[in-house]
């Protein structure tokens, strides 16, 4: 007897793309984006179930999937080029290692379908903050709006919030705090407006608490290039030590990047579900930039021992 056809995969991509499309011809985001996702079967409640506006507006601007991949892709190269400069005080080796690391996290960006993707554009908005480290206001502007556009970002508000306060920057630590409740503010409204769209018999996520622990983590950190084919363990030794490095021989940029990461890939091992591992993307470009710190510290010594 022959089985029932299988139901198709379906991407969330698919989904952003077709709640873009129908924004850019005219309709109001929310009624948008539920009746998008009550077609495919999607949840719609709580309010966590539906992304934020903010990207898809952005989208919207633009006519179709090539120049919004252009739009990414330019944006990408500017993340990268800010970074550079951010780090104009390093050898040029150490400078560009770090920079070739942050792209190994940031090849997603590539894949067309991916321009629908809310990490590809929270992630570059977040590099763009970092890089943004001695001017505090605009740095905590491009964090903000990146938590608009992704509220995971908030790993890396919060961390800045942190850093000021280890720093006794009262003032950074009170603007990014500000930003936060900002965040928390526009996220209520947005969840009114969610709230307002439910109709009777709308799905309800399962949630996201199921303590994937580790092997979640793992996943999500094969986002970057260089951990994809690697053992599980190794993956995570390496993570910690570059995150451990970052914290104990980087600036203010590595420092701050490396508490977001910590605090984002802690919160995976309580949150998130097993096809949720592409939510490693906003890590990813950041987790592998305290090699080049633990080569600068290996390096004179072997200098030494060669020496003798």
């Amino acid at each position: 007897m022959a089985g029932a056809p299988k139901k198709p995969i379906q991407l969330d991509q698919e989904l952003y793309r077709t709640v873009v499309e129908r924004v850019r011809a005219g309709e109001n985001f929310y009624p948008a984006t539920m009746a998008a996702q009550r077609e495919r079967s999607y949840p719609v409640q709580p309010a966590l179930a539906v992304r934020p506006p903010t990207m898809t507006w952005w989208l919207a601007l633009f006519p179709n999937t090539g120049t919004r991949t252009a739009a990414l892709i330019a944006l990408l190269f500017g993340a990268l080029i800010a970074l550079r400069q951010s780090l104009s005080d390093r050898p040029p080796v150490e400078a560009l290692s770090v920079v070739a690391l942050a792209v190994a996290g940031l090849f997603g960006a590539f894949f067309p379908d991916n321009v629908y993707l809310h990490e590809q554009w929270s992630v570059l908005l977040i590099m763009l903050s970092l890089a943004a480290y001695r001017r505090p206001w605009l740095m905590i502007g491009l964090a903000l709006l990146a938590v608009l556009v992704r509220e995971t970002a908030l790993a890396w508000l919060g961390a800045i919030v942190l850093h000021g306060l280890w720093q006794r920057d009262w003032k950074r630590a009170g603007m990014a705090a500000a930003a936060i409740a900002l965040a928390a503010g526009l996220w209520l409204v947005h969840a009114q407006f969610v709230a307002a769209q439910v109709q009777p018999g709308d799905l309800t996520s399962p949630g996201w608490v199921r303590f994937g622990g580790l092997p979640l983590v793992i996943d999500a950190l094969r986002r970057n290039l260089v951990l994809t084919g690697l053992p599980g363990p190794l993956v995570l030794a390496l993570v910690a030590a570059s995150l451990a490095a970052m914290l104990r021989w980087g600036g203010e940029m590595e420092r701050i990047a490396a508490v977001g990461s910590a605090g984002f890939l802690a919160a995976l091992t309580v949150f998130g579900r097993p096809d949720n591992g592409y939510w490693g993307f906003m890590a990813a470009p950041f987790v592998l930039l305290g090699l080049p710190l633990i080569a600068r510290q290996l390096l004179p010594r072997h200098r030494k021992t060669g020496r003798q």
